[in-house]
């Protein structure tokens, strides 16, 4: 999903990961924030159940730079991929 604000010149990109429980979706962004810039990136969140399950979502925000004007940012959402959760 893409939102964009002319009138503060912002554009943000809003992608969503969705699939099968251990796929690979937190390790992606958490690869993606130990390879980013410090400076262009934010806190990787992550809500996760004792067994290390990501619980709600995980959300990195990015930093992109400039595009014809408009500052660009990315927001990055994990979502668990397990069914249901025990209690």
């Amino acid at each position: 999903m893409a939102l964009v604000l002319h009138a503060q010149r912002e554009i943000t990109l809003k992608i969503a990961y969705y699939g099968v429980g251990l796929g690979g979706k937190t390790t992606n962004l958490e690869a993606i924030h130990s390879q980013s810039r410090p400076e262009s990136r934010g806190k990787l969140v992550t809500v996760n159940t004792e067994a290390e399950r990501t619980l709600f979502l995980d959300f990195l925000p990015l930093e992109l730079g400039t595009f014809r004007g408009y500052n660009v940012r990315l927001h990055l959402l994990s979502v668990p991929g397990q069914i249901a959760q025990d209690s």
